[in-house]
């Protein structure tokens, strides 16, 4: 029988300066798919929530000033009671404010904002985030770039820019625990290694 290969886990995007040559490469490329990396580095949702976000959605959040979605990976749980289900809420930030009252200027309620161009008013798919994600992490040399990716950077960078505060990375994130918040962040993994790595000064080569 054949052994199935595991699967890498996405990784952040860690570089500040390599989000914005991100940013530059899909603007230059195609202005849909800049906004969709834009709005997974900013909000932390997942690809699949992303996708499915109409033109209305949209007005709805820059008139509220946040986003306001039940997580479809929330939804579907069995360890929530669907009573109890409340909507991650994020705040739309200026500059991201900015970007989306231009990109759906002259676009109607109903349109999906990440249209596919496979069929009448479609929306891309998760696999396809991936596969423009991961071009787009070639082009700066990087690997595990994936539609994962996007919320991954959004909590990578809440975590450095709060002065290393998990308990908020987790409580924005909407985790249940931080044990989940630190593997999420590979935190456990990056100590390891970095503990690993001081063997070196007892190994003569």
């Amino acid at each position: 029988m054949k052994k199935k290969v595991k699967k890498k886990p996405a990784k952040p995007i860690k570089d500040s300066d390599l989000i914005l040559d991100i940013q530059d490469y899909l603007k230059q490329k195609n202005e849909r798919n800049y906004l969709l990396f834009v709005l997974g580095v900013s909000t932390g949702y997942r690809a699949g929530d992303l996708v499915k976000l109409r033109v209305r959605d949209v007005r709805e959040a820059l008139e509220n000033g946040y986003f306001e979605i039940l997580e479809e990976k929330k939804a579907h749980s069995k360890n929530v009671r669907k009573e109890n289900l409340k909507p991650r809420i994020v705040k739309v930030i200026d500059n991201l404010s900015m970007i989306l009252k231009r990109y759906i200027q002259g676009k109607r309620d109903y349109e999906y904002i990440f249209k596919s161009r496979k069929g009448y008013n479609q929306h891309i798919t998760v696999s396809r985030v991936s596969v423009i994600l991961s071009e787009a992490g070639e082009e700066f040399g990087l690997t595990n770039i994936t539609a994962h990716s996007l919320r991954k950077t959004y909590a990578y960078r809440i975590y450095v820019e709060s002065d290393y505060n998990i308990l908020l990375v987790k409580e924005m994130l909407g985790h249940s625990s931080i044990e989940i918040t630190k593997r999420y962040l590979g935190l456990d993994r990056e100590e390891y290694d970095k503990y690993s790595d001081i063997l070196n000064k007892i190994i003569r080569t």
